[in-house]
């Protein structure tokens, strides 16, 4: 095993142990947006956030367990794993960016608020090392023009679960909090569709600069 095989190891390591008390600590607090308490316990699984870092940390446990594989029984880790980790790396990116462009300039109890306790580990250290982990350490396989739109699977199936609870929870023109966590909605419909058609956007942006960060890694090897 070389030196970027075993930093490599290392960073996953590193995300797997950060997303498990990340958890932990996630569970037992309750989210607040505009100063309202929104949810806690199991439901925090709606939030993108929760979903992107867990999906993260167990697709880093499973690249673990199958680089050790390789090494040991000379088997090639499938493509599939690291396409998956493609997927979640997006997903992380995306989060990474929401909060520090948008979530953190709405939110009543100030910008540093979203990355104390578990969200520090959700909102910058995750996010941050798994990027480093993915672009310089990881094995890389031949990602195709293809793949950046299979990037987008995970952030196009929230995006129409968010836009279905947002529009199915409508009263007077407004919907309450517990069915807007992101707060897209706060002002207006019409506003949480340009959000979510701009995440999109950012979306794909991320997944095609991911990917020629790739391929740019794969020339100079």
């Amino acid at each position: 095993m070389n030196k970027r095989q075993k930093i490599s190891l290392v960073l996953n390591i590193t995300v797997v142990l950060m997303a498990i008390v990340g958890s932990i600590l996630c569970f037992g607090e309750i989210q607040i947006i505009y100063s309202k308490p929104i949810e806690h316990g199991i439901k925090l699984l709606k939030f993108f956030t929760i979903q992107s870092n867990i999906f993260a940390g167990i697709m880093s446990m499973l690249y673990i367990i199958f680089a050790i594989r390789e090494q040991r029984l000379n088997k090639q880790m499938p493509k599939i794993i690291y396409i998956l980790k493609y997927i979640a790396t997006i997903d992380l990116i995306i989060t990474f960016l929401v909060v520090a462009l948008f979530l953190g300039f709405i939110t009543d109890e100030g910008y540093f608020s979203l990355y104390v306790n578990a969200n520090f580990f959700f909102h910058f250290a995750i996010p941050l090392i798994n990027f480093v982990c993915f672009v310089w350490f990881d094995k890389s396989f031949d990602l195709k023009i293809k793949h950046t739109f299979i990037g987008l699977s995970h952030i196009l199936l929230y995006s129409v679960f968010y836009i279905s609870v947002v529009l199915s929870h409508i009263t007077d023109g407004v919907v309450p909090l517990e069915f807007d966590w992101y707060g897209f909605a706060q002002k207006g419909i019409g506003v949480a569709f340009v959000c979510a058609i701009v995440v999109l956007a950012v979306g794909y942006l991320t997944s095609f600069l991911l990917y020629k960060a790739v391929k740019k890694r794969q020339d100079r090897i």
